[in-house]
């Protein structure tokens, strides 16, 4: 299955700066090409997708078959606050354009605090169709403030402009 990925799916994986070691986890994983992307720089780590659509995680399962027979890569059918995680936390949980951190930020990011790492981090993603950077920059400070008055330290947004539009990631820790 061809793991094509687009300019904003890769960037925010060389954000995410993963190490050979990390236990990742993306919420709303889609297609799973992001996970593929994560999976080329990890050695002994791991990485979860979780979405709630079937349909998606049966495309990413497929995409994705030899890092899930390896043990890299595992899928899980479930909206984020009822997925079953295990017990070992993650170093960094990630989503891309998941209103449901800034929508109903309260459960969302319990559910972060609850399966990150000590001294992991969370990153939040998004690009709109017509970004301008200054769009993407208040969106990101307003996101900024949804995190730190959920008990978050937020390192800070990184913004990007890409060919698809202008983009943003607030990074942020427990």
């Amino acid at each position: 299955m061809s793991a094509k990925a687009s300019e904003r799916q890769a960037w925010a994986v060389e954000v995410l700066d993963v190490r050979p070691d990390d236990r990742v986890l993306e919420v709303g994983c889609g297609h799973g090409v992001a996970v593929s992307l994560v999976c080329g720089r990890l050695v002994d780590g791991t990485i979860v997708g979780v979405d709630r659509s079937r349909k998606m995680i049966e495309l990413a399962s497929a995409r994705n078959a030899a890092h899930v027979a390896s043990g890299k890569a595992a899928f899980a059918v479930s909206t984020f606050e009822d997925a079953d995680l295990g017990g070992e936390p993650f170093d960094k949980v990630f989503a891309f354009h998941v209103a449901a951190f800034w929508r109903e930020p309260k459960m969302m990011l319990g559910k972060t605090k609850a399966v990150l790492a000590r001294g992991g981090r969370v990153y939040l993603f998004n690009q709109m169709p017509g970004w301008r950077s200054g769009t993407a920059s208040g969106f990101a400070g307003q996101l900024a403030n949804v995190l730190a008055s959920n008990g978050f330290a937020v390192d800070g947004p990184i913004l990007a402009d890409l060919a698809s539009g202008s983009a943003m990631c607030v990074i942020a820790g427990s």
